[in-house]
């Protein structure tokens, strides 16, 4: 008679414990396969960007590229130790006009990054923006992230259609652009190639926040201790503003303070390398 010799109970033990082992390796590669993927998600992509508020979140906060060039010549070619770009975004608009007062009474040159319809519906003030010595370039068309980065080409196509009516209105053959809320986080290929082959593209140092505080003294608050630090960094400061009544009040305070500590606001040219927050 056969005699069936019937496992030993360590075996099953061992193989209880081969078993466990085997699931939780194919356990942890299943969730790291998804972490992956959750991350890849992440990717901002025209269909699930963030808000305006969200682009300018501390979670989202926007690095410098320090390689920025500190000093820089006039037209004139006359060195400045000190230069200081203003730049106003979102333009022109009705308070442009006082914002243009401002600059003229304290003999400050600015730089406008400005949107296709405004100018349409500003003719007049975006020829006095160019005939006051003041820079012009271009903002895009809808200001809004899904229609900018909707679909390839379609930010170089909103700036040339920009910049075409930029011309048309002022004449001027600019190459300067800002995209919409800055470079990052959304500024992904094939956008940033597609721009950067044709445009000198600019972001900024020193947020003033204005389109969030909406208020003088709150502005001013904000933007003097950034100028003091990067004044102890040697860095050249580019100030973001907007065209909005609230910045326009502000401005005189904060001329006043950069002309005492020896600033000297220029407009930015084609001949400068751009600043620009880092790639990721």
């Amino acid at each position: 008679m056969r005699i069936i010799r019937k496992p030993k109970k360590s075996f099953y033990v061992l193989m209880t414990v081969f078993i466990m082992i085997i699931t939780s390796i194919f356990t942890i590669t299943e969730v790291k396969g998804r972490e992956r993927v959750i991350a890849t998600e992440k990717t901002f992509t025209h269909e699930n960007l963030p808000t305006r508020e969200t682009a300018y979140s501390q979670g989202l906060k926007k690095q410098i590229n320090r390689s920025f060039v500190t000093t820089t010549v006039t037209r004139d070619n006359e060195q400045l130790e000190k230069p200081l770009y203003l730049t106003f975004d979102d333009g022109p608009t009705k308070d442009t006009l006082h914002i243009l007062d401002v600059l003229k009474q304290y003999e400050a040159k600015a730089t406008f990054f400005m949107l296709k319809g405004q100018m349409e519906q500003h003719p007049d003030i975006t020829k006095r923006i160019v005939n006051e010595g003041h820079a012009v370039g271009c903002h895009g068309v809808s200001h809004n992230l899904s229609q900018f980065y909707g679909a390839d080409g379609s930010a170089l196509t909103e700036m040339q259609d920009c910049l075409g009516t930029l011309k048309s209105i002022t004449n001027v053959d600019s190459t300067l652009i800002r995209v919409p809320f800055g470079s990052a986080p959304y500024l992904k290929e094939p956008h940033r190639t597609d721009l950067l082959s044709h445009y000198q593209m600019w972001d900024w140092n020193i947020d003033s926040e204005d389109w969030t505080l909406r208020s003088a003294p709150k502005i001013i608050s904000n933007i003097l201790p950034q100028l003091t630090k990067l004044e102890s960094r040697g860095e050249t400061p580019i100030l973001l503003f907007h065209d909005k009544s609230f910045t326009a009040e502000s401005l005189p305070e904060v001329l006043s303070f950069t002309n005492k500590a020896g600033y000297q606001p220029i407009t930015i040219n084609e001949t400068i390398e751009p600043l620009q927050f880092k790639v990721r």
